[in-house]
């Protein structure tokens, strides 16, 4: 008869809650983290299979090896939409230009163009505006300060500053055309631009007043309400008008014997 091995028959531990997380392959799912459900898995990887299919045959010709197609031609290069061109789009885009230049004026003069009474002058429908481009010019050119009449009202300027520096011949020329050309303005323009100003007019006043060192009074403006020559342009092209050439010469001598610079 065998004997006993020390058995040991204790019952204080209760098996069933210690074995009972070992005998389960997974936990309970909790409200919110339930398992993906196999369906929906199947589905997205055949969404996936879909679209990598899709877009390997429709890649444009993109290869991890090379990254055009043999013979590929590029598109070529958009013209820049300020230059001359055809199809009636030169204006537009000269004045759209200029509008983004004019957001550097439109906390003073204001959007409408109408300024701060007593502080800015108005640009819609003031003679300094409408009359001359030389005159405009000058005051982009070199700032103006001090009290200055404007549409039969006083202001009292604090300080246009200059901006010659800050902005090219072709910005001004086009800040000067979108302010002559908005707000009624272009309706009181006689001078035979269309208010229109070119590139070649800035050059010309830079020349002839850009070597001022400080900005100008009202008075300095006194003899240039003319406007500058400068080859008239197709509105619809920005291309120089037939017969232009002369007129320009004309205008250019004729403020060659006014005085000039300071």
């Amino acid at each position: 008869m065998r004997e006993d091995q020390d058995i040991d028959y204790q019952e204080g531990v209760n098996v069933l809650r210690e074995h009972a997380p070992a005998a389960r392959e997974k936990p309970d799912p909790e409200a919110g983290r339930e398992p993906l459900s196999l369906w929906a898995l199947l589905l997205c990887s055949f969404f996936l299979v879909v679209g990598g299919g899709y877009l390997g045959a429709n890649n444009g010709g993109f290869r991890m090896d090379q990254y055009t197609v043999r013979g590929y031609q590029p598109e070529a290069k958009p013209p820049n939409p300020y230059e001359p061109r055809s199809g009636g789009e030169w204006l537009p885009q000269w004045l759209a230009a200029g509008k983004r230049v004019y957001a550097n004026c439109a906390g003073c003069h204001q959007g409408n163009g109408m300024g701060v009474a007593g502080q800015y002058p108005p640009l819609a429908g003031a003679e300094w505006v409408v009359q001359g481009t030389e005159q405009l010019a000058m005051i982009i050119l070199n700032g103006l300060v001090g009290p200055i009449q404007v549409s039969g009202s006083m202001y009292n300027t604090q300080g246009m500053q200059a901006w010659k520096a800050q902005l090219s011949d072709r910005e001004i020329a086009q800040v000067m055309t979108f302010i002559r050309r908005s707000w009624g303005n272009e309706a009181l323009i006689s001078d035979g631009t269309g208010g229109i100003v070119t590139e070649e007019m800035v050059a010309f006043a830079r020349n002839k007043h850009g070597a001022k060192e400080d900005n100008h009074v009202a008075g300095d403006l006194e003899g240039f309400n003319t406007p500058l020559p400068g080859v008239p342009v197709d509105p619809a092209t920005g291309n120089p008008l037939p017969g232009g050439s002369e007129a320009a010469s004309e205008s250019a001598a004729a403020n060659e014997g006014e005085a000039g610079g300071f």
